[in-house]
């Protein structure tokens, strides 16, 4: 197995597409870490650190998994798992694992130190990085990125949900943003990124400058667009292709100030939207009020405000709080 393989691997661990067989063993070589920092303290011996990771990740998915003893399955916490396999894969990214049968160069692990920002749903975030770029994570998102970029060549980070980057200009140190199978290059720009694990679809919308998207299919072939302003970059997971078209920002970025709009979407859309706004839980009483369509915008407002606005609207929806964070949808919609 070399990096590429590697790379490829963990990004389908990431994405959910390994076999059975893949995902049992590297689960086994991913229970062996406790945090990132296992990953990224540093280490007397530079070599360990490539050596170790490389070794187990072989020796499990090459080796023969008959002669693999029983070992018991901890209750692993989803969010430090993923937060350990993105630090693998954001170190291979940033040229700070080499894995190749040559002898592996001295490099200087102090500088890759892996950090991670977490929101929850209901819950957003604004990280100033290193360099002087600026992220504001959305909801239910998760960036890992290095504590400082300095000596490296590239500035790469990795991300799961949603984010908007304004990213500091430095053209001899491109900014790389990995998202599962695509990868986002820019040199100084704003851009939004989409890539909640329960979508089908990642999605790249740009605010200012000029952006390049790459995705590898599952073949191996890489296929790229260039972005500019008002362009959005779509991969589908399931299509397994990228495509390009012209949009309005605003209905993809407003977010960020505090805006949740609904655009002639069906309640089930509307539902996600919220569920992810606000940390609920939302449940229909029947199939067909999921079908219902809404149009509104809302800044800053209460859910309880969207509710209210939501039933005024449909003259025949309603809603009731069944637990704190849990809210039923009843009744039916006469829009």
């Amino acid at each position: 197995m070399n990096e590429k393989q590697l790379k490829r691997l963990i990004e389908n661990y990431l994405n959910g597409n390994c076999t059975e067989r893949e995902k049992t063993l590297l689960d086994k070589v991913l229970d062996s870490y406790d945090s990132p920092a296992d990953i990224t303290q540093p280490l007397e011996d530079e070599h360990r650190l490539q050596n170790e990771i490389f070794s187990k990740i072989t020796s499990e998915i090459e080796g023969d998994t008959s002669k693999v003893p029983p070992y018991p399955v901890k209750k692993r916490s989803s969010s430090r798992w993923l937060a350990v396999a993105a630090t693998i894969l954001v170190l291979i990214g940033m040229g700070s694992v080499y894995f190749s049968e040559q002898p592996l160069k001295q490099v200087p692990l102090h500088q890759t130190e892996i950090l991670s920002s977490v929101t929850d749903w209901g819950q957003r975030n604004t990280i100033t990085l290193s360099d002087g770029t600026t992220i504001t994570l959305n909801a239910g998102s998760q960036l890992h990125y290095p504590k400082t970029f300095e000596g490296n060549t590239i500035r790469s980070v990795s991300l799961v949900g949603e984010a908007f980057f304004e990213v500091a200009k430095n053209p001899g140190k491109p900014f790389i943003i990995k998202t599962g199978k695509v990868t986002t290059r820019v040199l100084g720009t704003s851009f939004n990124i989409n890539s909640y694990e329960f979508n089908d679809m990642i999605s790249i919308t740009v605010r200012t400058g000029k952006v390049q998207v790459e995705s590898v299919s599952r073949s191996g072939k890489t296929d790229a667009v260039q972005l500019v302003p008002n362009e959005m970059a779509q991969y589908s997971r399931s299509n397994d292709s990228i495509t390009k078209s012209i949009v309005d920002n605003d209905n993809y970025m407003d977010w960020k100030n505090g805006i949740i709009r609904f655009s002639d979407i069906t309640f089930h859309e509307a539902s996600k939207m919220l569920n992810r706004w606000y940390g609920v839980d939302i449940s229909f009483e029947n199939e067909a009020l999921k079908k219902c369509h809404v149009t509104a915008r809302y800044e800053h407002a209460k859910l309880q405000v969207v509710l209210e606005s939501i039933k005024f609207a449909t003259k025949g929806m309603d809603y009731e709080f069944t637990d704190q964070k849990k809210i039923l949808l009843k009744g039916r919609c006469q829009n």
